[in-house]
């Protein structure tokens, strides 16, 4: 990994992170978090590109504010929104949603005690409680 893919990284995960986006690095090594509508792409140290191949996402992302076209074409779309204002307004996550961008999971304590010891933990305490 060069240090533009790593500075790419840093930079991407930092702005993604309050939303917990998947983030995993596309073929050339960039940082993507991709989504069943679309994907979130690193564009540039200060700005987020919007990637769809449904063109029918283009009028309702084009609504979100800060959101502005790059390139347009016949079966897919690249938009792009500066970083600058990902903190400060709701942009990036209403972006997100419509994309369906993918997150990661947090898992609760009772999910984690299942992970690392099993079902039996818990069925022993259902039994208990029956009786």
């Amino acid at each position: 990994m060069t240090s533009e893919q790593r500075l790419a990284f840093t930079t991407f995960r930092a702005a993604v992170a309050p939303l917990r986006l998947r983030v995993k690095p596309d073929p050339e090594g960039f940082p993507i978090a991709p989504g069943r509508y679309g994907q979130l792409e690193w564009h540039d140290a200060g700005q987020v590109a919007i990637q769809s191949q449904t063109m029918q996402m283009l009028a309702k992302l084009l609504k979100i504010p800060g959101v502005r076209r790059y390139q347009i074409g016949d079966h897919e779309v690249r938009l792009l929104l500066a970083v600058d204002r990902v903190h400060d307004s709701p942009a990036l996550g209403a972006i997100a949603r419509l994309l369906r961008v993918r997150t990661r999971r947090v898992l609760s304590e009772r999910q984690k005690l299942t992970l690392l010891h099993g079902r039996r933990l818990f069925q022993g305490v259902a039994l208990e409680a029956e009786q």
